[in-house]
């Protein structure tokens, strides 16, 4: 009997000092973890502090996204455009790879304090090869046009009886701000032609309505407009919007970039892969895009969601790949503020100041 009690008390002691033996292992390991974590931690506070890390992601970033581009062009040199649809989609991507190059650009300019002198000169280069290269694949893939001597149409006239009753009808959809939009009553535009499309010009005190019958490219630009109520409806690859002063300008889809250069106490409404905003004062933005606006030297600008209605939209949207309202309105990059706070020069249009939808007239 003793004995088998001694028996038991050796076997006790022994799984209790194998339990502490476990315990001990466990609290080991987790010392080491900790300890290990520790070091993980140190090591990359140490690489993210060391300019030469940044300096190598920098460069990897810069690379992979050249590759990205030299892939895409690839694509299209694989298989060019054929169709009116496929040529179309490939002016919006030509745009698209340009700008993807201009924020190259941009980023290196951010990037030069830490840069060296070769870096920067790398870096250089590399942008000016991928615009060569887009250059040469768009000109070996995209139609040429025709040499043609610079030449002037008219769009088709509307009688004047039809053209006040436009004017009356669209001023009414336009922004009701003081009686924004007082348009005149000739509603025919004169339109331009030259080698990059088709361009609207020197209009005053009118509606003026491009429809897709009216369009003689999908390369638009209008330019010098003052005090006009402005409907682009007609299918898109580039919209470029120059020296406007108090208009209103309510655009379909745009399959690839929207330009705007020179605009004033205006809205505008534009749906379109990218945005790129220059020199815009007091001038309220309705977008919907597929990447965040892009300011540069603007003041008081404003943003909301795309807010044009129009026969046709949903479909219209669907094909430009602009159906899905993604909030990247309100994700703008001032390009002209390098600092970590806000950009004073834009803000989000408070939600008691839009105007819930406009309606073609």
């Amino acid at each position: 009997m003793v004995e088998d009690n001694l028996v038991k008390r050796g076997e006790a002691t022994a799984l209790a000092e194998e339990a502490d033996a476990r315990v001990v292992e466990k609290l080991s390991k987790g010392d080491a973890e900790r300890v290990a974590q520790r070091e993980r931690r140190k090591e990359r506070e140490k690489e993210e502090a060391n300019p030469r890390e940044n300096v190598d992601l920098f460069n990897q970033s810069q690379q992979e996204e050249a590759g990205s581009i030299r892939s895409a062009l690839a694509e299209l040199e694989g298989q060019p455009p054929s169709t009116k649809d496929e040529i179309h989609a490939a002016k919006g991507t030509f745009e698209n790879l340009r700008l993807r190059v201009l924020e190259m650009e941009k980023k290196a300019a951010s990037a030069s304090y830490f840069l060296s002198a070769y870096d920067v000169r790398a870096t250089s280069d590399l942008a000016k090869d991928l615009k060569a290269k887009i250059d040469g694949v768009q000109r070996g893939v995209l139609p040429r046009k025709a040499f043609t001597f610079r030449r002037r149409r008219v769009m088709r006239e509307r009688n004047a009886a039809d053209g006040a009753q436009a004017a009356r009808t669209k001023a009414k959809s336009s922004v009701q701000e003081g009686g924004a939009g007082a348009a005149g009553e000739n509603a025919s535009a004169q339109v331009a032609v030259e080698a990059r499309g088709m361009k609207v010009e020197a209009r005053e005190g009118s509606v003026v309505v491009i429809a897709q019958e009216d369009a003689t490219s999908d390369d638009i630009e209008i330019a010098g407009c003052k005090d006009c109520v402005i409907y682009v409806l007609a299918k898109m690859a580039v919209l470029r919007l120059v020296d406007l002063t108090s208009c209103r300008v309510f655009c379909g889809p745009v399959g690839g970039s929207l330009y705007l250069e020179g605009c004033r106490d205006s809205v505008v409404m534009a749906a379109a892969h990218q945005a790129r905003i220059h020199h815009a004062h007091r001038v309220d933005f309705y977008l919907r895009t597929r990447s965040y606006p892009i300011i540069e030297k603007c003041s008081e600008v404003r943003f909301a969601p795309y807010a044009f209605s129009f026969e046709g939209r949903d479909a219209a949207l669907e094909r430009e790949k602009l159906s899905e309202e993604n909030d990247l309105w309100s994700d703008v990059k001032d390009f002209g503020w390098l600092k970590s706070t806000q950009s004073p020069n834009w803000t989000v249009l408070p939600q008691d100041q839009r105007v819930e939808e406009v309606r073609e007239g």
